[in-house]
C-alpha cells in the first residue's frame, strides 16, 4: 500500500512504488473526509496501487478547476515529475455544487400542494449551475489533453448516490462539525415533505449524471463515468432519525458505505479499463 496526501512526500518516495498503478485523486469529502475510510483509502487497501490524494472536504467542481487548485493539478499532470505518468485521474466533484450549498440558489418557494418537482426549482439558475460545472470539468479535461505527460490518461468521475435529506450533521465524537447540507435549504424554502425532498435529490443528481454522460460521449473524451446513484440504500422517511449501516450523516457514507462503493463500482471500472 502507498497512500499519500502530500505531493512532495509522494514524489520523494516514488522510487519505492515500483510498477504499481499510479492513481491521482482530486475533489471533495467523498475522497478526503478525515475520520472515515473514504474511497481513496478503501482503494489503497483493496489495490496494490500508488495513490496521491489532493482532495479536500467542501470542494466544489468550480473550485477544483480554478485558481490555486487548478495550478496544483496542472503541476501534477502537465509534465513528467521524477519519471511519473498517471495511470488514472479520479475526480469526486460536483456534489457540493448541486446538492450542497449551491442548492440555495436554485430551490424556490412554491405552492406546497404541488407535487411537480420542477415547480420547486428555478430552472434558469439550475441550468446556469450545470453549464458552469460543464465548463469547469471541460477545463480539467483540456488541462489533461494539453499536458506533456498525461494526454492519454483516463479521467474517472462518479455521480454520488441518491440519499434522504435529514437534519443530521457530521459528528466527531459528540460534536457536530459540519452540515447538514441539504435539509436546511429545503426547509427554508418550505419544502418539508420527505418524499418530495427525496425526489428533488433524485432529479438534481440525474441532471448531474446527464451532464457527465454528455461529456463522456464526446469524441476522444477519455472520460469515464462511474454511475453510483443507486449504489447505497436510501433511508426511508420513517428512518431519518436512526443510525444507518451505509450513511454516516446526511450526505456522507459510512466506512462500510465507502467500502461498497470502492469494491463494487470503482474497482470494476478500473479493471474494465485495464488500469489495475
Amino acid at each position: 500500500m502507498a497512500y499519500y496526501t502530500n505531493p512532495r512526500k509522494y514524489f520523494n518516495e516514488l522510487s519505492m512504488h515500483g510498477a504499481r498503478p499510479k492513481l491521482l485523486f482530486e475533489g471533495d469529502s467523498w475522497f478526503s473526509i478525515p475520520d472515515l475510510r473514504h474511497i481513496p483509502a478503501q482503494l489503497d487497501q483493496m489495490l496494490d496501487a500508488s495513490v496521491l490524494c489532493v482532495a479536500a472536504p467542501g470542494d466544489t467542481l468550480v473550485k477544483v478547476a480554478e485558481g490555486a487548485q487548478l495550478a496544483t493539478l496542472k503541476w501534477l499532470i502537465h509534465d513528467v515529475i521524477d519519471g511519473q505518468r498517471w495511470d488514472a485521474i479520479l475526480l469526486s466533484a460536483g456534489g457540493n455544487d448541486i446538492i450542497g450549498e449551491g442548492m440555495q440558489y436554485f430551490l424556490k418557494n412554491t405552492d406546497p400542494s404541488s407535487d411537480q418537482i420542477e415547480d420547486y426549482i428555478n430552472q434558469e439558475a439550475l441550468s446556469d449551475c450545470i453549464a458552469l460545472m460543464g465548463e469547469r470539468l471541460s477545463a480539467v479535461i483540456a488541462l489533461r489533453d494539453d499536458s506533456t505527460a498525461n494526454p492519454n490518461t483516463p479521467i474517472l468521475i462518479h455521480t454520488y448516490s441518491y440519499l434522504t435529506p435529514r437534519n443530521v450533521a457530521h459528528k466527531v465524537l459528540a460534536w457536530g462539525v459540519a452540515g447538514p447540507w441539504i435539509y436546511p435549504y429545503m426547509v427554508n424554502k418550505g419544502i418539508v415533505d420527505c418524499a418530495l425532498q427525496k425526489a428533488i435529490v433524485v432529479y438534481l443528481l440525474d441532471r448531474f449524471h446527464a451532464l457527465l454522460t454528455d461529456i463522456e460521449r464526446r469524441p476522444n473524451a477519455n472520460v469515464h463515468v462511474i454511475d453510483t446513484r443507486l449504489a447505497l440504500p436510501r433511508l426511508e422517511c420513517t428512518e431519518r432519525g436512526r443510525q444507518s449501516k451505509y450513511w454516516y450523516d446526511e450526505i456522507h457514507p459510512t466506512s462500510k458505505g465507502f467500502a461498497l462503493l470502492a469494491r463494487d463500482y470503482f474497482v470494476p471500472k478500473l479493471q474494465s479499463l485495464g488500469l489495475v
